[in-house]
């Protein structure tokens, strides 16, 4: 996931998108029983702003497989993630050109992590399971006297 903005330059265009596909190595998911399936996408635009430096926006689309934290009904959703970063060389206060190249993955599990829910839920709406009897509450009524 390297953008080359010599490349871009040589060009002779100040733009060029660009579409990568990723395969985690890591989990990066804290919510228990769940996990990011590959391959996450990415896609986007850079945009040349000096000679070592970029603006870069897209969007990152991934899907959580896991348990509903209410249900426990096994559930994958998509996650669809915009992004953009202002790049440049040496850069102390986010993410930095190195050698006229831009490595997209901090910046791609930097906000897969920032995106990742409190709670893996299956909707919205779930009404989770009932305490008394155990039934799913979202498929059928609750048996327990009122």
């Amino acid at each position: 996931m390297i953008i080359d903005l010599k490349k871009i330059r040589i060009s002779g265009k100040q733009e060029s998108g660009f579409y990568f596909e990723y395969d985690l190595t890591e989990s990066l998911s804290d919510i228990p029983s769940s996990e990011i399936l590959n391959p996450i996408k990415i896609s986007g635009t850079t945009y040349l702003t000096g000679m070592h430096s970029a603006y870069i926006e897209g969007e990152i689309a991934f899907t959580l497989k896991g348990e509903c934290t209410r249900c426990l009904t096994e559930v994958e959703n998509l996650f669809v993630v915009d992004f953009n970063e202002q790049v440049e060389e040496n850069n102390p206060d986010g993410y930095s050109v190195v050698c006229d190249k831009v490595d997209l993955k901090k910046i791609v599990e930097d906000r897969i992590v920032l995106s990742l829910p409190m709670n893996f839920l299956c909707k919205d709406d779930c009404r989770g399971i009932c305490v008394g009897c155990g039934v799913n509450l979202n498929q059928e009524e609750c048996k327990c006297k009122k």
